[in-house]
């Protein structure tokens, strides 16, 4: 409930945090001609954010775009792992000249950035994250499912902090209710040539896999294979040591190795879609042959701005679970409508 309440919070300071004072003098000019003033906010996973003062925020696929001419300055990240930092003046097609503090000036293709950000001041205009909310109910089977899960994450050039959770709650005539969450809190820390350390902490309930309750801590480093304005995917790998409480038996400790990757697709052209699917691997150290593997996959397609229709799926597998009458498998699919910020 704490961690629910938070990720509320967290969404309704948003919504009441949005800076006004901004100045619109920025010129993006796209590949067809058209010219547009605003605020450039970012660019991020293709996509590239205006903010304007007749149609509000505007989305514009970055390979659409022919120049940009900023007053603010911005941390720029390419596509070798280099940052970047200053302003945009005009430059030929899809190229920016980037005038850093001390006046020097670099030319970089648009093809090699794969991120930009507005330096920004303000805590709160450095968060982006979503809400989803989802449920079923059969009156035959006195069935009854709600799903919700949130996500923020706080960004900075060097490094960024995230928090996501997720819960899946079953109630039915004639059965003990069934729930199930995850709540993930975790930093990484970015170094050059595409490479990052992380940690994490992790904590989880799923009785179906014979615990009440399991918290894990987990430091790992890793790498991006592939940044493009539509894909991404990295793969780390670590340790990990955490305590569980099976249904049946006392408190064990996990010594485990850890193994992470995840990827993510995504369109910005009108209606945004996006897949994400992430894996986390624990084979056990100090229980040699057990492996648990945690599996979280989204789909997230726009219905009207930045309100979605998405399809969750979560797999569990515990191959030698602790508790004595647990299941080694669990697995759900959710549909649910959500509000990204």
């Amino acid at each position: 409930m704490g961690v629910r309440l938070t990720v509320a919070a967290l969404t309704l300071l948003l919504g009441v945090s949005t800076p006004a004072l901004a100045a619109k003098t920025d010129i993006i000019v796209l590949r067809n001609g058209d010219r547009l003033t605003g605020e450039v906010t970012q660019m991020r996973q293709g996509k590239l954010q205006v903010k304007t003062d007749d149609a509000g925020t505007l989305s514009i696929e970055w390979d659409k775009v022919a120049a940009i001419t900023t007053a603010a300055l911005y941390d720029v990240t390419m596509r070798d792992g280099q940052h970047l930092l200053g302003r945009f003046t005009a430059a030929a097609p899809r190229y920016l000249n980037l005038i850093a503090l001390a006046a020097a000036s670099t030319t970089i293709a648009m093809d090699d950035v794969v991120s930009l950000a507005a330096i920004k001041t303000k805590f709160f205009q450095r968060i982006d994250g979503s809400v989803d909310l989802g449920g079923s109910y059969t009156e035959s089977s006195g069935v009854g499912e709600l799903y919700f899960s949130g996500d923020a994450t706080y960004r900075r050039p060097a490094f960024l902090v995230a928090m996501d959770f997720s819960t899946n709650l079953t109630r039915q005539k004639d059965a003990p209710e069934t729930s199930r969450y995850s709540t993930n809190l975790g930093y990484t820390r970015f170094w050059d040539n595409q490479w990052f350390v992380s940690g994490f902490a992790l904590l989880e309930s799923n009785r179906e896999l014979g615990f009440t309750i399991r918290g894990t801590g987990a430091g790992s480093a890793g790498r991006y294979l592939r940044r493009s304005p539509h894909v991404e995917v990295f793969a780390a790998g670590g340790l990990a040591v955490g305590r569980e409480s099976p249904v049946d038996q006392d408190l064990v400790t996990n010594v485990d190795a850890l193994v992470t990757g995840d990827l993510s697709v995504f369109t910005y052209d009108y209606p945004t879609t996006r897949i994400d699917v992430g894996v986390l691997m624990f084979p056990s150290l100090d229980d040699p042959g057990r492996v648990r593997v945690n599996t979280n996959l989204k789909f997230k397609r726009e219905i009207f701005r930045d309100v979605f229709f998405s399809v969750s799926g979560y797999d569990a597998y515990d191959n030698r679970p602790k508790g004595a009458a647990a299941q080694s498998h669990d697995f759900g699919v959710s549909l649910s409508f959500g509000w990204t910020f």
